[in-house]
């Protein structure tokens, strides 16, 4: 099979995996982390407060919230269909369109969180795995790193969503994939970012 990264999808990623290596040090010195005080803690995440020290000698604060770690899954039955997840999300009480996804629990090799996530919420397991890339989808608060997956040669598999978690599997056209983005039922980072690589997007 073909591989289905468009050179506009190339484009649009490169850059983006670039961006993360570190700054020329001659250029820019790091703030030194000096205080810690956590305000929340739970199995999922962590919010502390953190105080930096600047080369300057001033002090700044910021909100941060520690994540272990999540992956997300582009699993297509054919180069033409794609796997999505129609889930209720909480913090903005609506219903999105997502590829499968989920948090590693502790100790969880990614991979294995990914085949977890996507038999629990799309019922399919896959014969061949391939990591595409990585990104931080909430840098500016968060040490989250998301893995995306392409997951190829489907098939069944007994899984079940967690307590709370309401989804529908839905396999997708790639055709239909610039509207479902132009209507907003697709809105979420990382299915962008999968559309995005797929090379499907709004004119």
């Amino acid at each position: 099979m073909a591989s289905f990264v468009s050179p506009c999808a190339a484009a649009l990623v490169g850059p983006c995996v670039r961006a993360l290596r570190p700054c020329d040090a001659r250029r820019m010195s790091d703030p030194r982390r000096v205080a810690v005080r956590n305000h929340y803690h739970s199995p999922r995440f962590r919010l502390d407060e953190e105080t930096f020290a600047l080369a300057e000698g001033d002090c700044v604060v910021r909100p941060v919230v520690h994540h272990p770690g999540a992956v997300a899954i582009v699993a297509q039955p054919s180069p033409q269909r794609l796997v999505l997840v129609r889930q209720y999300r909480y913090p903005i009480q609506a219903w999105t369109l997502e590829i499968p996804a989920g948090t590693r629990e502790s100790g969880e090799e990614p991979l294995a969180t990914a085949q977890r996530e996507l038999a629990e919420e799309a019922g399919l397991a896959a014969q061949t795995w391939q990591e595409l890339t990585r990104f931080y989808p909430a840098v500016g608060v968060s040490d989250e790193e998301m893995i995306l997956y392409r997951a190829q040669d489907l098939h069944p598999a007994m899984g079940d969503p967690d307590h709370g978690e309401l989804v529908q599997v839905e396999e997708v056209a790639c055709e239909d994939l610039p509207h479902l983005i132009s209507r907003g039922n697709i809105c979420d980072a990382k299915t962008l970012m999968a559309c995005a690589i797929l090379g499907v997007w709004p004119c």
